[in-house]
């Protein structure tokens, strides 16, 4: 039985690192091995399979397979909070996580995603100032602090301070690892805008491709304003 065990831990470990280094069908094909060699009886390899696949298909199903595993699998959680806050669902996110003392980094991690993105919708100075602790604490630990996740918190902690030329630091020191991703172009952009360099800032803006973040009206504000700044008021 602990061979069998060991067995799945490494599988599903290795499809994990599949889909960090690649795709959620590369994961998944890595995954259909641990499935062919799963005893029926051996529940707990069941539970990760399907918890897997949630992940790797991203979060298709989520709310059918998920919340039976929360307290059967640790991330089964964490990636419940994170569909609800890609659902754009806050309130939910929110009721999930609010009672859990983090303790790992990404728990922290996502504590302080949950409370930034409460307090900025509804104007929550006290949530803002959690999610700003929650940062802080991962980006400042010597485990982290050298780290892309950590320096991401860095960059979020002075963001919610509005210290953006501390925000630019960080994010400079990691932009090439995002250069396609729409949410660090977005924050990117915006730093840049508000340290007084608009033409960087329109070009970084105009990089972003989710039709959805292009209609926020803090994109189609922040660009007006480039817009104007680098006399093009046509456009703005």
């Amino acid at each position: 039985k602990q061979w069998y065990q060991r067995r799945v831990a490494i599988t599903a470990g290795k499809a994990c690192n599949h889909f960090r280094l690649y795709n959620g069908k590369a994961a998944e094909a890595e995954l259909k091995n641990l499935s062919d060699v799963c005893s029926p009886s051996f529940k707990f390899a069941s539970d990760l399979i399907k918890h897997n696949l949630v992940v790797f298909r991203g979060g298709d199903g989520a709310l059918q397979v998920l919340p039976p595993l929360i307290d059967v699998i640790p991330e089964a959680r964490l990636n419940l909070v994170i569909y609800y806050l890609r659902q754009d669902d806050i309130q939910e996110a929110y009721r999930h996580f609010k009672d859990i003392s983090p303790t790992t980094p990404q728990e922290y991690i996502l504590k302080g995603v949950v409370n930034a993105t409460l307090g900025q919708e509804q104007g929550l100075n006290d949530h803002i100032k959690i999610a700003q602790q929650y940062f802080q604490l991962v980006g400042g630990s010597a485990s982290e602090c050298d780290t892309i996740p950590g320096r991401q918190c860095m960059a979020s902690c002075f963001f919610l301070l509005k210290q953006f030329d501390d925000v630019l630091i960080y994010l400079n020191s990691i932009k090439s690892y995002f250069y396609n991703e729409d949410p660090f172009n977005f924050n990117f952009g915006q730093a840049k805008a508000a340290t007084g360099n608009f033409k960087e800032a329109e070009e970084i803006f105009l990089m972003v491709q989710s039709e959805k973040m292009k209609q926020d009206y803090v994109y189609l504000g922040w660009l007006a304003r480039c817009y104007i700044m680098n006399r093009k008021p046509r456009l703005a």
